[in-house]
């Protein structure tokens, strides 16, 4: 499908985005590792997802659909089997690290991991497979350029390991699997990188009764542990941060616009929610009331934004710059050139193409205050793509098209209409 979005203002009402992708995906693999069956209420529910219930499948829990909203999860009790078939990640990063991770705890085969040309060409999983092979598993690029497919060989001994750690996955990919096993691990971390990322995999880890000691995300310390995995256990997922700072953002560059979006918990440990911090420093008008954000027509002004924290909020700060007035400078987000795409360059390219001024550099952006006009635009098979151009069309002049939408589905798939309740001229065409 494609996006048709044109300049909107007096955007109103209230707005209740999905639950946390992020949430949701370690609650699912942790309950396929634990011990016994936990209940998932109000996941993220998306292509992704799908695949995610087929890993671990084909790993040896039991997963069922209990209703529109609840699935139940017997999980593997820390052992699971070896699959019958390759692992598919579709095109999902978290997938490809977490699960490469989970299979060194099988111990009567090889398990394969692959995906999509993304998987195949831009998401780096060198360091996580050095991880696992100095923690005693068997894990190789079966192409030996780091990335998928994998073949991975159990078992995960434990022992000491040291990695390179930009991106958050790995390490709490390797934090994860180590847990499971019962395995004593000690972990060191270079280039650390991402750390709040890894901080809501620890969150999860001391709710599951996991202890981990860690000094400045750079050295941790799994202790080895008796008695098997974690139980089973009962979750309902957030609503997602990251799905909120869209509507919130594209309440602030409209004129005449209130928007209240609903169902968020400020003390939730999901990074996107520092973004809410940024967006006042630069003059965002942003009202925090309990378990809602009311967002309103503000005048921007750029500054320094170092995105490392919230690196999935990268493209759309780039939108934000854009319309701020002076200059606005986005680093420390290299790790943002190997997710669906390469971020950086495909943002420079697309705010070029809409009329702004951008200067591409290694680990970012800087981009200068332009009037944006509509042009005709492709997503790159990238969810926050989609989302970021539509918000960025909304505040230019004339009509953008975005291709390839249907993508946004992975993290917002009522995105389109949900923006469309609150004024926004968002229309899909199906092709």
């Amino acid at each position: 499908m494609d996006l048709i979005v044109s300049a909107s203002s007096n955007l109103r009402g209230e707005i209740a985005p999905p639950g946390n992708k992020s949430h949701s995906f370690r609650a699912l693999l942790l309950a396929g590792l634990a011990d016994g069956v936990s209940t998932i209420r109000r996941p993220a529910v998306s292509g992704d997802w799908r695949r995610g219930v087929r890993a671990l499948q084909l790993l040896g829990a039991t997963v069922e659909q209990m209703g529109a909203e609840e699935w139940k999860i017997t999980g593997v009790a820390g052992r699971p089997s070896t699959p019958t078939d390759a692992i598919d990640c579709g095109n999902s990063g978290l997938i490809f690290r977490f699960f490469t991770a989970a299979s060194a705890l099988s111990t009567r085969g090889p398990v394969v991991i692959t995906g999509d040309e993304s998987i195949q060409t831009i998401r780096p999983i060198g360091p996580l497979l050095d991880g696992l092979t100095q923690l005693g598993a068997s894990a190789v690029s079966t192409k030996g350029d780091g990335h998928g497919p994998v073949e991975v060989r159990g078992p995960l001994r434990g022992g000491s390991a040291t990695i390179d750690g930009p991106d958050s996955q790995y390490v709490s990919a390797l934090l994860i699997a180590a847990a499971a096993a019962g395995v004593g691990v000690d972990l060191r971390v270079r280039n650390a990188g991402e750390k709040p990322w890894v901080g809501l995999t620890l969150h999860w880890l001391k709710r599951l009764g996991v202890c981990v000691e860690h000094e400045n995300f750079e050295h941790y310390r799994l202790p080895r542990r008796e008695g098997g995995c974690w139980k089973g256990f009962d979750y309902t997922v957030p609503t997602d941060w990251s799905a909120a700072i869209y509507p919130i953002v594209a309440a602030l560059l409209t004129p005449g616009s209130e928007v209240m979006v609903t169902g968020l918990d400020p003390e939730d440990p999901q990074p996107d929610r520092l973004v809410l911090d940024v967006l006042r420093a630069m003059g965002g008008d942003i009202r925090v009331e309990r378990d809602r954000v009311i967002a309103r027509s503000s005048q921007l002004v750029g500054r320094r934004i170092d995105c490392n924290d919230f690196i999935d909020q990268f493209m759309l700060l780039a939108v934000v710059g854009a319309l701020a007035a002076g200059e606005t400078e986005l680093v420390n987000a290299e790790i943002a050139r190997h997710k669906e795409c390469d971020r950086i360059s495909e943002m420079a390219n697309a705010l070029r193409a809409m009329g702004a001024t951008v200067d591409e550099r290694a680990d970012g952006l800087r981009i200068g205050r332009s009037p944006l006009h509509g042009v005709d635009l492709d997503s790159r098979a990238d969810h926050r793509m989609v989302m970021t151009l539509a918000t960025a069309g909304l505040a230019a002049s004339g009509e953008t098209i975005i291709r390839r939408a249907e993508c946004v589905e992975k993290t917002f798939a009522d995105f389109p209409a949900a923006m469309g309740r609150l004024g926004a001229n968002v229309r899909v065409v199906k092709r």
